[in-house]
């Protein structure tokens, strides 16, 4: 759960964690800083944060040492708060060239990787679409797997967002299905309106699920769409329709 896209008009944050576990949700992401122990206190796992540089630098050159003592002063943060993941952005192209966007992403990433590894953290490198992103470089798949396969580290995964690369055209359940040893976690919405992921949005997510749950996927389903109706009856018919569908 992206608490960034639920938290919103919340008035008791104790009840709020409290019913995601009462839900199943096992795992909050992105969570306020001033709101961490009340998921930790509600028995939330704290998946990931979000690397300072955001948008991202890294593939730019001439951003590059900005870039790596960014992400070297998160990984210790999320250490020292046990937070698993740090999520870190390509940037925008700016007109660069893909080529030298992934050159420069791998030569950043590489120099923190081992310092991720020692720390027991993961950087995810997150793939957004180019509507809600524009200019964004990590706007397809390959992109983030020609990077992660080149650091080729276990400290450095794909945040893969079957929303995200569904407005992008991608055959989301097979790129999944063929890269599971690439990707750390996954985010899910309604596409292409960013809403709750049932029968009445595009994507398909009966199929998606259960051809990346046979391909061997067990890792979390990220519940990151912007709801229409309380977040926490949407939540609570999340859990129920992943669940089923994961079953």
């Amino acid at each position: 759960m992206a608490d960034w896209s639920f938290f919103k008009g919340i008035q008791d944050a104790g009840h709020f964690y409290r019913s995601l576990r009462g839900f199943g949700y096992s795992a909050a992401e992105m969570v306020d800083p001033d709101r961490r122990d009340i998921a930790l206190a509600a028995g939330l796992k704290l998946l990931n944060m979000t690397c300072r540089n955001f948008p991202g630098l890294m593939n730019h050159a001439e951003q590059r040492e900005q870039a790596i003592a960014d992400m070297r002063n998160d990984i210790q943060a999320a250490a020292a708060r046990g937070i698993g993941q740090l999520i870190i952005l390509s940037g925008n192209r700016g007109g660069l060239d893909d080529a030298t966007g992934q050159r420069n992403c791998i030569s950043a990433i590489k120099a923190v990787a081992a310092e991720a590894e020692r720390a027991g953290a993961v950087l995810t490198l997150e793939v957004f679409n180019r509507y809600d992103h524009p200019d964004y470089q990590a706007d397809n798949s390959d992109f983030a797997f020609n990077v992660v396969r080149a650091v080729s580290s276990p400290a450095v995964r794909v945040l893969y967002d079957l929303y995200h690369m569904h407005r992008m055209g991608e055959d989301v359940a097979t790129v999944v299905a063929r890269n599971l040893q690439w990707i750390a976690h996954l985010h899910v919405a309604g596409s292409p309106n960013r809403d709750f992921p049932g029968n009445s949005q595009e994507m398909d997510y009966r199929h998606a699920v259960r051809t990346i749950h046979q391909a061997g996927y067990r890792g979390y389903w990220g519940m990151e769409f912007l709801p229409a109706r309380p977040p926490l009856e949407e939540l609570a018919d999340a859990a129920k329709l992943f669940q089923s569908l994961a079953g």
